[in-house]
């Protein structure tokens, strides 16, 4: 057990890694230059930075642009804030599972529509997903997004513990019923949610 769980987070940090170098690979998007002056200093962090990272400083740069304005541009508005894992571990450990789902239910029918409005401007199947990623993203947590025909797979590997995965999936599937997705698959471990879903094409509608 312990050797396939090994062998499951190698893979994902080993298709986090492919799926960032997709989302890197931006030459082939309408594209313009434009310039910014910069302090010296900064300029030195990013190319350090870069190196560190084995991108090239344009690379990098558009990260940190894309992950701004996708993201923590409206963050602050939408009701995130930086918490430690710590912290959720903590909390987590002190409630029941019962009360988890019940939170999950409760945040998810109070705020998330309106998180995915503001941050995407639409609440459909889309922009849910896409939340889910960023969200996964911008917590540093290694994941895998994976689309073969209709069927949508996520793997995100946060690390925490059991209830933060129950209280994700939670979340997550209040989303999905909210959507008229019903028939969603969840599998969760201590460090690991896993969820399958299936999205009929429209032109299978």
């Amino acid at each position: 057990m312990c050797g396939s769980l090994l062998l499951l987070r190698k893979r994902i940090r080993y298709d986090l890694n492919i799926h960032q170098k997709k989302q890197d690979s931006f030459i082939h998007e309408k594209t313009r230059s434009i310039s910014f002056r910069l302090p010296d200093e900064l300029i030195e962090e990013i190319q350090t930075e870069a190196r560190n990272n084995d991108v090239s400083p344009n690379v990098l740069v558009h990260r940190i642009l894309e992950r701004y304005t996708q993201w923590d541009s409206s963050a602050a508005k939408a009701g995130y804030i930086p918490v430690t894992k710590g912290l959720i571990f903590e909390l987590f450990n002190r409630i029941s599972e019962k009360e988890i789902v019940e939170i999950a239910n409760r945040v998810e029918k109070k705020e998330f529509t309106d998180i995915v409005l503001l941050l995407r401007n639409k609440f459909d199947i889309e922009s849910v997903l896409d939340i889910i990623e960023m969200r996964a993203k911008v917590s540093g947590f290694p994941y895998r997004y994976t689309v073969k025909g209709a069927i949508h797979s996520f793997v995100i590997q946060h690390d925490i513990n059991e209830k933060w995965s129950l209280y994700l999936a939670s979340r997550y599937k209040s989303a999905f019923e909210e959507l008229g997705l019903t028939n969603v698959k969840f599998k969760t471990t201590a460090n690991t949610i896993l969820f399958d879903l299936y999205i009929e094409s429209s032109s299978n509608s």
